[in-house]
C-alpha cells in the first residue's frame, strides 16, 4: 500500500461519490498535486506542491494570486492530505500525481 494513513476501502467509489481525502506521508511524490495543508486538525492552506524534501521534512506550496510560495515543515505538526487519483490501469487508486518509475 502507499504511505497513506486512515481507513482503507477495497472498492473504488461509485461514479459521482465524494472521495475521502487521505493523509500522505511521502511528500516528494506529491510534487504537482493539489493538497490540503493541515495543522492541529485545521486546514491552513490548499494548493499545489511545488517542491518537497526527499525525507518529507518540508514542502513548498506554489504561490498564487492571493498567497506567496510557502514552505511547511513536518516538525511544526504539518500534515499533507490529498485525494487519491485513479491509476492508469483503472483498477486501483494512487495518491501521487505521477506513476512510480519501474526502477
Amino acid at each position: 500500500m502507499t504511505g497513506s494513513t486512515g481507513r482503507h476501502s477495497q472498492d473504488a467509489p461509485a461514479h459521482g461519490a465524494p472521495i475521502i481525502l487521505r493523509q500522505y506521508l511521502h511528500w516528494r511524490r506529491l510534487i504537482g498535486a493539489t493538497v490540503q495543508i493541515r495543522q492541529n486538525g485545521h486546514v491552513i492552506r490548499t494548493g499545489t506542491v511545488d517542491d518537497a524534501m526527499a525525507d518529507s521534512t518540508a514542502l513548498w506550496i506554489a504561490g498564487n494570486a492571493t498567497q506567496p510560495r510557502t514552505m511547511y515543515e513536518a516538525a511544526r505538526g504539518i500534515e499533507v492530505w490529498t485525494e487519491p487519483n485513479e491509476a492508469e490501469d483503472g483498477l486501483c487508486y494512487r495518491m501521487t500525481l505521477t506513476a512510480p518509475s519501474a526502477n
